[in-house]
């Protein structure tokens, strides 16, 4: 597993005080690759093989679970399908790894955390 900037510096972004959860539609690998990637959390949860399309709906159930309205809820993403789906929710998303794209659309593992604002509502890379 290779980490973005963005995945090696999440504390020194807007959400370095922020409770950290994730919701991937990956396995997150072998046992060891989720332990360290819940630690880079703080112990906040994972919601692990959620497509792209339920994504709002995993990060929703999570947001529950910990007491969090869903407004003070941020997503951040590579993919646009999966920003797209946040749509209505009430939640706010947004795609990153927007300066490094492939052909197929995903971002090469490159989201900074200058990418990383609290910022509200549904943006994708232009």
């Amino acid at each position: 597993m290779t980490l973005s900037a963005l995945g090696q510096g999440i504390g020194q972004t807007a959400c370095g005080r922020c409770a950290l959860g994730a919701v991937s539609a990956g396995s997150g690998g072998s046992g060891a690759m989720r332990s360290m990637l819940r630690g880079m959390l703080g112990g906040g949860p994972m919601t692990l093989g959620c497509g792209d399309s339920h994504k709002e709906a995993c990060a929703a159930n999570i947001a529950r679970a910990r007491g969090v309205d869903l407004q003070d809820v941020y997503f951040f993403d590579d993919k646009a399908s999966a920003v797209g789906s946040f749509r209505g929710s009430g939640m706010n998303a947004h795609q990153v790894s927007c300066a490094s794209r492939d052909v197929g659309g995903y971002g090469l593992c490159g989201a900074t955390p200058g990418e990383v604002s609290l910022t509200r509502g549904i943006s994708n890379c232009r």
